[in-house]
């Protein structure tokens, strides 16, 4: 990277290495990731930890229409994705993910919705799991959903970075999904990818039959920084998925709906009338908000 020169041009050498790590740092931060164009510089690597309940094959839907379609993740900006390549835990959530991504995409070679190479989930801990992962190459972006964790065998931080470094390709987007992780294993993520969110799920707004909501992992820069949470409301209608996406500032409903009306000007007596709560239980829900939410609503 760094180019060899003249003996007296060596003055400038020290100023070389700030450079380059200016180049290559958080390319995925908010402020960096607002670009439309799939391939960028470096690998990138997200994992995202589903909570049990939550389920893979609505998420992975939902994943890879909003990088095909906005290029976002959870209201992060990544760049549009115009060549998904999607690993699935099992054939029968492969099967579902295939027949559902013709309602976003007329291209099949847009998103690609691979099963397993075995007939059981593989384990990726193992060397002969990862090999079975197969390599993409720019401008193709990889999301491959792992089995659910098991009780008795637990991810290492060896385990994670063997199986970071199978995914790692130069100028890809790639992400790991992972479902039922300890406390513990979730921790391990902060320090071996990039962005890591975590998914559970809440109560739907009205119409909707389930929601997840989708923040990023305490402790991690992006909660740092402020990036909010994101609801994902989910319904089926005519045998396809329909989704509504936007910031999320409680799992619970009510909590939400007081919250929007403070937001609209309304009195707490007003919200009281209307939703047929004291005021002291509207203060109360609304205070148990983070700080950033509830010095907007109080």
């Amino acid at each position: 990277m760094s180019n060899s020169t003249l003996p007296e041009n060596s003055i400038t050498k020290p100023a070389t290495p700030p450079q380059k790590k200016e180049a290559q740092a958080d390319p995925l931060t908010p402020s960096a990731g607002a670009t439309s164009t799939p391939a960028q510089a470096g690998s990138r690597c997200c994992a995202i930890c589903f909570a049990p309940g939550v389920s893979i094959t609505l998420a992975m839907f939902g994943i890879a229409k909003d990088l095909h379609t906005s290029g976002m993740l959870y209201g992060l900006a990544v760049g549009q994705q115009s060549a998904i390549r999607i690993r699935a835990a099992d054939h029968a959530s492969a099967r579902e993910l295939t027949r559902q991504v013709q309602h976003f995409t007329s291209s099949k070679n847009s998103v690609i919705v691979l099963g397993p190479k075995t007939s059981t989930p593989p384990d990726y801990r193992s060397p002969e799991g990862r090999a079975l992962i197969s390599a993409v190459k720019p401008p193709e972006c990889l999301i491959v959903a792992l089995p659910s964790a098991s009780k008795k065998t637990r991810w290492s931080d060896l385990d994670l970075t063997a199986f970071k470094q199978t995914i790692e390709t130069d100028g890809v987007l790639s992400i790991a999904t992972f479902q039922g992780l300890s406390k513990d294993e979730e921790l391990l993520m902060l320090t071996c990818f990039d962005a890591v969110f975590t998914v559970s799920q809440c109560e739907p707004d009205e119409d909707f039959a389930s929601a997840y909501m989708a923040a990023p992992m305490v402790g991690s820069l992006l909660a740092a920084t402020g990036h909010k949470p994101q609801i994902e409301n989910i319904r089926m209608t005519g045998g396809h998925i329909e989704r509504q996406c936007q910031p999320c500032v409680s799992s619970d409903k009510l909590t939400r709906e007081m919250y929007r009306m403070r937001e609209e000007g309304r009195s707490m007596a007003e919200i009281s009338d209307k939703l047929g709560f004291d005021k002291s239980t509207i203060s109360r829900r609304l205070s148990a908000l983070p700080y950033h939410l509830r010095r907007h609503c109080m």
